[in-house]
């Protein structure tokens, strides 16, 4: 049988503007469809400035989306947050990331000294 799960461990920009994607901006890498399943932030150093975080994907990585992740406090404290425990209003357990789409984190405040990785786990449709 064919390998039906993946994931992708990517780091984490310390954006210092709200730019969409400024955080996380990854094209999904396997150029076929595919249900995103979980999606960690390992977030170890907090930001400097108080900020939340939206992670969702969007198809040219150019508009924010909080579809997977809605509003997530990096500023006030380092930890392990997921679209499952965390997701916020928004965010979804789990959402499709079709060929060529973007995952992106857009910061609502700059987040200077943020450190961290994203990881993103997925099944093949």
């Amino acid at each position: 049988m064919a390998i039906q799960t993946g994931s992708y461990k990517v780091a984490l920009t310390a954006a210092t503007s709200t730019a969409v994607g400024g955080v996380l901006n990854v094209t999904n890498p396997t150029g076929v469809n595919l249900i995103i399943t979980r999606i960690l932030l390992n977030v170890t150093t907090k930001s400097t400035g108080a900020a939340t975080l939206d992670v969702g994907v969007d198809d040219a990585g150019d508009t924010s989306n909080d579809t997977l992740l809605d509003g997530v406090d990096v500023g006030t404290a380092a930890g392990l947050f997921d679209n499952i425990e965390n997701q916020g209003t928004n965010g979804k357990a789990a959402v499709l990331w079709p060929a060529g789409y973007h995952i992106v984190a857009t910061a609502s405040a700059s987040v200077a000294g943020l450190v961290g990785y994203a990881y993103i786990e997925w099944t093949y449709i």
